[in-house]
């Protein structure tokens, strides 16, 4: 059935929809919840494997359109005639969202907030603001076929910064906002069963053939045996990074480049960094950086390859392939500083 036919069909079953919404309440009640309540608390704080649920409740409850309703759920990946049918004719699906909703309230007490004074948004919200400019765990499971607990993507529903900060003006680039310079992206801390690092990356993208996005070293990097290449990874949380270098910070020594920082942000990580590049051409098609390097927070250790005390940096992203690189920390104009927000 598509959309036009189900506005068809639900201006003449207006009655039933609305019977089982009054279901839906008294199901609620039965599990021994409030149903107001848990609607004001919970409907922006739904885990995203859950999105489907919080559209059914927001359009059947609160009253927005059913065209709203279809689209919201259409856009979770759901099928709007199943959650209209389920609610209407299935007493254990409805009961079921009941449980789930009275479950969340018991396990996450505290005052409601108005989402007018919220600082922090869903990452449902966070997708829409910053568009092509986010790496959700949709887009992991999509791109890398990674697959997530349902308590990571409790977690992973969560975005750590508010709107006020995505629409706010960019610290860096003047007359430029946040969510047109930054970069938004899920952190994780393994692929394919083991640790996520810059080797990883590097398995994923080889030097082979014609691929894109791609690493220029197809073996034996010299940066093997570098903790912050060989070992480190992310958390498991959200990063927001400037896409490119922060401006004037070439032809700097590293103090110097720390300095320009905005309070509210540190020099990144390498791992950070080249997820970032890499999550950014994925979803723009576009290289950050293409004449640059980026400084990152990590300094090399001695190997038979390169000394130690070295600055981390990532490369120039050229159509033959992004790089981990090093940088003595002498006044260079090819190198830069990258800027990640806080967390």
């Amino acid at each position: 059935m598509g959309t036009k036919q189900l506005r068809s069909a639900y201006k003449l079953g207006k009655g039933q929809y609305e019977k089982a919404a009054l279901e839906f309440d008294g199901a609620i009640l039965k599990q021994g919840g409030d149903a107001y309540d848990i609607y004001e608390r919970f409907l922006d704080e739904t885990p995203e494997g859950k999105e489907f649920l919080r559209a059914s409740a927001r359009g059947l409850v609160l009253g927005e359109s059913v065209v709203a309703f279809e689209k919201a759920i259409e856009a979770a990946g759901g099928d709007p005639r199943v959650v209209f049918e389920g609610l209407r004719t299935d007493t254990e699906y409805t009961a079921g969202l009941a449980q789930y909703l009275v479950t969340l309230a018991k396990h996450n007490a505290g005052p409601v907030v108005p989402a007018s004074a919220k600082k922090v948004i869903t990452a449902a919200e966070a997708r829409q603001i910053m568009g092509r400019n986010i790496f959700d765990a949709a887009d992991w499971a999509s791109y890398y076929n990674v697959q997530f607990t349902k308590r990571q993507l409790r977690e992973a529903a969560k975005f750590p910064w508010g709107e006020d900060v995505l629409n706010g003006p960019c610290p860096y680039n003047q007359g430029k906002l946040v969510k047109e310079t930054h970069f938004a992206f899920l952190g994780i801390t393994k692929i394919n069963g083991v640790p996520f690092t810059v080797e990883e990356w590097l398995k994923l993208h080889p030097s082979i053939g014609d691929n894109q996005p791609r690493f220029c070293f197809a073996e034996n990097p010299w940066h093997a045996g570098q903790p912050h290449t060989d070992v480190a990874t992310m958390e498991f949380r959200w990063y927001l990074l400037l896409k490119e270098i922060v401006p004037g910070s070439t032809s700097k020594f590293p103090d110097e480049q720390v300095a320009m920082l905005a309070s509210a942000y540190e020099v990144p990580s390498t791992i950070a960094e080249v997820s970032k590049e890499i999550l950014v051409f994925r979803k723009t098609n576009v290289r950050p950086n293409q004449t640059l390097w980026s400084a990152c927070k990590e300094r090399t250790v001695k190997t038979d390859q390169v000394a130690a005390g070295l600055v981390s940096c990532v490369d120039r992203f050229r159509a033959r392939g992004l790089r981990v690189s090093h940088w003595d920390g002498a006044r260079d104009g090819r190198v830069g500083v990258g800027a990640s927000r806080k967390f």
